[in-house]
């Protein structure tokens, strides 16, 4: 049996299976409305589990017109999502708060065996954020592991398969993290989603929260048979 220096095994998970768990997810997803798709590339065939989340910046207003304000926002965004309205007539709400379009996008890395989150975010008025301003967004308590290697948590480079500009957070050490993980799942011989387990870790990051309620959905098969044990290169 492999291990690793810290003594866990060293799970990679196959592409199959990562569309296997896909499918699980947003089928929960789908059951619960909370907006993740399955999209296919027309050129290349591949696909990849999508999502458009809108969240809202506070400015600095009075406490009052703060509740308020964020009362109408967030049932604006809720009418938004279910009656496809245009995002001007969100905008409109209240000009005191900011609304930042994220899309977030999961893909599966052929070179790490791993799912990567791909993101990109704008204003509704269209203007993009920056790098530095994706940087300066990432929680309190994700700032230092940020500080020591930025561009190797969140950089910025070409969609793979859409060709476009995204934000990526870096790939090369979720085995590392989920490896531990799922070496606890099978010390009890828990059934874990790996597309759960691993975006309800890296998500909060980049502002990407699960439902508490993704945390029942469970694979039909044994998670553990359907990884690759293998010694880090």
């Amino acid at each position: 049996m492999s291990r690793s220096v810290a003594g866990e095994e060293d799970f990679f998970l196959e592409e199959k299976r990562f569309k296997q768990y896909c499918e699980e997810f947003i089928k929960h997803s789908q059951e619960i409305g909370d907006g993740w798709e399955w999209r296919t590339s027309k050129d290349l065939g591949d696909g990849y589990l999508s999502k458009t989340h809108f969240q809202v910046r506070n400015r600095s207003i009075p406490p009052d017109l703060k509740e308020k304000c964020s009362d109408n926002i967030e049932q604006a965004l809720s009418t938004h999502a279910e009656e496809s309205l245009d995002d001007s007539q969100v905008a409109g709400v209240c000009a005191t708060e900011e609304v930042i379009r994220y899309e977030y996008h999961v893909l599966y890395s052929s070179s790490y065996q791993v799912p990567v989150l791909y993101f990109r975010a704008c204003f509704l008025d269209g203007r993009p954020l920056t790098l530095d301003e994706i940087w300066r967004s990432v929680h309190a308590c994700y700032q230092d592991r940020l500080q020591e290697g930025p561009w190797d948590t969140i950089t910025q480079q070409e969609h793979p398969l859409v060709g476009q500009p995204f934000f990526v957070l870096h790939p090369c050490r979720t085995n590392e993290f989920i490896s531990s993980i799922l070496t606890s799942s099978r010390k009890y011989n828990r059934h874990t989603n790996y597309i759960v387990l691993w975006l309800s870790t890296v998500g909060p990051v980049v502002g990407l929260n699960l439902p508490l309620s993704y945390a029942a959905v469970a694979p039909e098969q044994n998670t553990n048979a359907d990884l690759v044990e293998r010694p880090l290169s």
